[in-house]
């Protein structure tokens, strides 16, 4: 089945609000990242799709990333929501829930 890119970009979109959400609140490492997403059907990704989310998110200032330094184990890259992008999530979540509730009362047959 042939997704259309109005679709694409529509998960795309949710997907990188869904990891702000995620990453809000405590810092996650990337297999967490993912392992979260996957937990919910119409957010499964690859793992290896994600790093690039990831780093996009942080080019654009709203991740801050940094390596732990384990006794034991892989090290591995925590990330978490900066200011700016607790500011651009507040925004973004303002403008979905607006939008959301424009589409509902259409749907329903209200102008």
């Amino acid at each position: 089945m042939r997704i259309d890119k109005w679709e694409l970009q529509l998960r795309k979109g949710i997907i990188e609000l869904a990891i702000m959400l995620f990453v809000k609140h405590r810092a996650l490492y990337g297999y967490q990242i993912t392992k979260t997403l996957n937990d919910i059907p119409e957010l499964k990704i690859s793992e290896g799709s994600i790093y690039p989310i990831l780093k996009r998110l942080e080019s654009n200032r709203w991740l801050y990333s940094y390596w732990d330094e384990p006794e034991s184990g892989p090290r591995r890259k925590y990330y978490q929501l900066t200011d700016k992008g607790w500011i651009t999530l507040e925004k973004r979540l303002e403008i979905f829930n607006s939008s959301a509730n424009i589409i509902n009362s259409l749907e329903k047959g209200g102008n």
